[in-house]
Parts: C-alpha cells; sequence; structure tokens
C-alpha cells in the first residue's frame, strides 16, 4: 500500500471540511482509480468529482497517471470567473 495525500481546493474544501488528509492506495493506483476511493470516502463530493481537474505534486495530471508513495494529489474544481 502506498500513502498519498488528498489536498482539496474550493468548494471541495468547503464540501469536505477539509483541507488535506492522507488516503492509502494500492501500489498502481491511477487518478481515474482514485476519483471512485474519493467519492466512496467523500461521498457529498461524488458529482462534483466529474468535472474536477487533479494535480500531482503540483503539476497538472491526467487521469491516466499513476500515483507513487508520498505523492500530493490535488484536486481543483473547475475555476469560474466574472
Amino acid at each position: 500500500m502506498l500513502t498519498i495525500t488528498l489536498r482539496f481546493f474550493g468548494q471541495l474544501r468547503e464540501l469536505t471540511n477539509t483541507e488535506e488528509t492522507p488516503i492509502q492506495v494500492k501500489e498502481g493506483t491511477r487518478i481515474e482509480d482514485l476519483i471512485w476511493l474519493v467519492g466512496e470516502r467523500f461521498p457529498v463530493t461524488k458529482e462534483h468529482l466529474k468535472i474536477v481537474s487533479f494535480s500531482i505534486d503540483n503539476e497538472y495530471a491526467a487521469k491516466d497517471a499513476v500515483l507513487r508513495e508520498g505523492n500530493v494529489v490535488g484536486l481543483l474544481p473547475p475555476i469560474s470567473g466574472g
């Protein structure tokens, strides 16, 4: 098992009432796998996870990116402006 850190931004931070939290994942877990895990752990985020972007260690990440021990995964909701 690997330990990574989830870091929530914007509305996701408000919904989860947390800025960051560690989570354990299996070796070989990809961002697309993580989406399901986050939805199970934080059900209030499930609808939002369809449109979030992800980063790994402060770099935007594709959904097929493989996670490594110690990664910090940011969950970034869409930014709207006016």
